[in-house]
């Protein structure tokens, strides 16, 4: 039976995200939001009435002072925590049970501070105007349970109160079924990821500040298809991370809220990337949003943009922006570019609505440009003028430019000259490995 760990009380918004692990078609179909609303209701219906049918006021509540002893709960009820631990709060009933954190600091010397082990039904609350702090040591003997805040079910976080959780052994908030944050100010520091909900993460929600060592926040399952989805439709987030800020096995929908990346190596990856809506500033020293295969997802790779206010600040050397593995759809949004690259794609590349800004520049067309194999080389940082512009040495090219192949040759170690329409000379005109390259063109 799959249990759901429910932190807060509010699960309406929560649930209104998709991405529920029933999901399978909007795992691998990048164009339709509604597809993954209509697939998931079914699990949040479920979900909804589970936790509607609890009558907390048919069980007992409970005041606990915490001591370095610890808390191990087996009966149904509500528990109102306060108070210092050294030990652990762990969860182990066949009833619900409602934790409300009001004023804690645990730091577990022995594992995760927080551990649910079983239980039908899990509300941890953040008390309003409550302050607490979490966590965990940086050893312990069973190295599966690798959260600070660790629930071998799902989790939903909510409530007013303030959370602030440090994770010494891996990750910050993980959820092994479906991870929910409804509200709530939540600051996690981890020496890997931050927040994880391997078969989902919502966020519907809240004021989130992450600093990660790994990824930022993510969703980890890559062996149940329609599983590995991160959904972000509220809340404010601020992301710094050493590898991947917002990342999922397979498919990201993001309808709003507002994000933040100072930092990151890629800003935002999964094999199928959907921005409805949002307002996303990102800065990234690889790609800023890249769709690209995982174990399992390797076809259908995508990224539609049919939304949003998006800015990219992208580092020197060979970066994207926005680099699809598959196809690249824009049919809306506001997105301001700076990198030496805007858009890297392989498959098909549509642009049919939105306002585009690279470097300063208003355009309004995307192609594509072929870049060399191994040994190739792309010459020239210049786009070229009307069509086929030039790329060689940052040359600029008028109508029916040239492409003359630099060091190495163009595309893969063959050059390619031609005039106006000219015939191709030169080598092979593309080696095995070729990528495409979106130039975009006033």
């Amino acid at each position: 039976m799959k249990r759901q760990v429910i932190i807060g009380g509010s699960l309406a918004t929560a649930l209104a995200l998709g991405g529920i692990s029933t999901a399978a078609v909007a795992a691998v179909e990048p164009t339709s939001s509604a597809t993954a609303v209509t697939a998931s209701t079914s699990a949040q219906a479920t979900t909804a009435s589970t936790a509607e049918a609890v009558d907390w006021s048919s069980l007992p509540t409970t005041d606990v002072t915490l001591t370095d002893a610890g808390l191990t709960i087996t009966d149904a009820g509500t528990y109102v925590l306060s108070g210092s631990s050294t030990g652990q709060v762990v969860v182990n009933s066949e009833g619900a049970v409602r934790l409300v954190l009001d004023g804690v600091a645990i730091a577990s010397g022995t594992g995760a501070a927080i551990q649910v082990d079983n239980a039908e039904l899990v509300v941890l609350e953040l008390a309003d105007g409550s302050t607490n702090t979490v966590s965990d040591a940086s050893t312990r003997a069973d190295e599966d349970i690798d959260g600070a805040i660790y629930s071998a079910d799902g989790l939903v976080v909510t409530g007013t109160g303030a959370l602030t959780v440090t994770a010494n052994f891996a990750d910050g908030i993980v959820g092994k079924d479906d991870l929910w944050i409804d509200s709530g100010t939540i600051a996690v520091t981890s020496v890997d990821d931050g927040i994880r909900g391997k078969d989902s993460l919502n966020i519907s929600g809240g004021e989130i500040t992450i600093s990660a060592t790994g990824d930022g926040i993510k969703s980890s399952n890559d062996t149940d298809l329609g599983a590995g989805q991160l959904n972000i439709s509220g809340g404010t987030l601020s992301i710094t991370s050493g590898d991947d800020a917002i990342k999922a096995e397979q498919r990201i929908w993001i309808t709003g809220g507002t994000i933040d990346i100072p930092a990151s190596v890629e800003g935002i990856e999964a094999p199928v990337i959907v921005i409805d809506g949002g307002d996303i500033t990102l800065a990234a020293s690889d790609d800023g949003i890249n769709a690209a295969a995982s174990d399992i997802i390797t076809s259908g790779l995508s990224i539609t943009i049919n939304g949003g206010d998006i800015t990219i600040v992208m580092g020197a050397g060979d970066t994207d922006a926005i680099d699809s593995n598959g196809d690249l759809t824009i049919t809306g949004g506001t997105l301001t570019i700076t990198a030496q690259s805007a858009f890297d794609y392989d498959g098909t590349g549509t642009l049919t609505g939105g306002s585009i800004t690279v470097n300063g520049q208003q355009v309004t067309q995307l192609t594509n440009q072929m870049m060399g194999g191994a040994g190739g080389a792309q010459t020239g940082g210049t786009t070229g003028g009307t069509s086929g512009g030039a790329q060689t040495g940052g040359t600029t090219g008028g109508t029916g430019g040239a492409q003359t192949g630099g060091t190495g040759g163009a595309q893969g170690g063959g050059a390619q000259v031609g005039g106006s329409g000219g015939p191709r000379a030169g080598g092979s005109a593309q080696a095995s490995g070729g990528q495409m390259r979106g130039v975009l063109h006033r």
